[in-house]
């Protein structure tokens, strides 16, 4: 590649990290104006335009470059072709994406960017069985990659491979990953090993307090019977995350394990407020209400559970 044009695009990089937007904007239209005879350059342009997020404008430009040179050198055009995939994914194209991927395998290609573009083309549209096999042939040209055995691995478990899943991940990322703690918190937890996951969470706290986190620590904890460490969690994470649905019903669970009804009928209260269609947890509600003899907001609630009954069977 020319270097002058290099220098150009790259100077016309820095001023758009400047805050000098529309002169570096201007440089390189002025570089794809006056550069188009030569596809290397264009391709790296369009690589940076993917990059400053102006995606229609990289597609564009690389097919003008591939219309224009039809007779490029084949390792260019491979690389244009990716490329326009990799950007066609990121726009949810994924019929144009497959039409440029499948070219490529059918010409005898086989390289790691192509499976891990086709991997990508399929969990998008969860397909993971699909972007597993993928994701399998990358792992066998790169089996060190820790990229891949860590994408591999959520993949495994996503298609219940849990087994093979933490191994991977621990190879990926090292016993305390984060990754590999929830890894193997939910993996004991549905094999019924409470106090495994309890624990497993316990160090998962000490890396992450995401909305995730807290809500599986706290679970575990309800489960191990450890309720006020339960309590303080759901607490926790609801002040993180108000929103988070799912804490309510189990705060409703722990509160009721201490015997604080209240506390439990305001949980449901306010999941209902958020939610509200799990006819489950508005007959809960229901009979909290009715046991604590507020008869008239159980009426109330029992009209919204039948009326949304009647909308549900309909």
């Amino acid at each position: 590649m020319p270097k002058k044009w290099l220098y150009v695009i790259d100077e016309a990089v820095k001023r758009i990290e400047n805050d000098e937007v529309e002169l570096g904007l201007q440089a390189l239209q002025k570089v794809q104006e006056h550069g188009k005879e030569l596809p290397e350059v264009m391709l790296y342009l369009a690589e940076v335009w993917y990059q400053l997020g102006h995606l229609e404008e990289a597609s564009q430009l690389l097919s003008q470059v591939m219309k224009d040179h039809a007779a490029m050198e084949p390792s260019l055009r491979r690389d244009c072709q990716l490329l326009m995939a990799e950007i066609a994914l990121d726009l949810s194209d994924y019929e144009t994406a497959q039409h440029l991927l499948y070219e490529l395998k059918e010409s005898g290609y086989e390289d790691v960017q192509l499976f891990l573009l086709l991997a990508d083309l399929y969990a998008l549209q969860d397909l993971d069985e699909v972007a597993v096999k993928y994701l399998e042939l990358a792992r066998q040209k790169e089996p060190e990659n820790q990229d891949i055995l860590a994408a591999l691995g959520n993949l495994y478990f996503r298609v219940g491979r849990d087994k093979e899943a933490m191994q991977l991940m621990e190879q990926a990322g090292g016993e305390q990953s984060l990754d590999i703690l929830l890894v193997k918190g939910r993996s004991l937890a549905q094999n019924g090993d409470f106090e495994g996951a309890y624990h497993v969470y316990r160090q998962a706290l000490e890396l992450d307090r995401s909305p995730e986190v807290l809500y599986g620590a706290a679970m575990m904890a309800f489960h191990v019977g450890h309720l006020e460490e339960a309590a303080l969690l759901v607490e926790s994470l609801q002040a993180v995350d108000e929103e988070y649905v799912a804490a309510y019903p189990l705060a409703s669970d722990i509160y009721l394990s201490m015997g604080k009804t209240e506390k439990a009928i305001q949980s449901l209260v306010q999941y209902v407020e958020l939610s509200g269609f799990d006819l489950d947890q508005i007959r809960r509600l229901i009979a909290l209400l009715t046991q604590a003899g507020r008869y008239d907001e159980a009426k109330k609630y029992q009209l919204l559970h039948d009326q949304w009954n009647v909308e549900e069977e309909v």
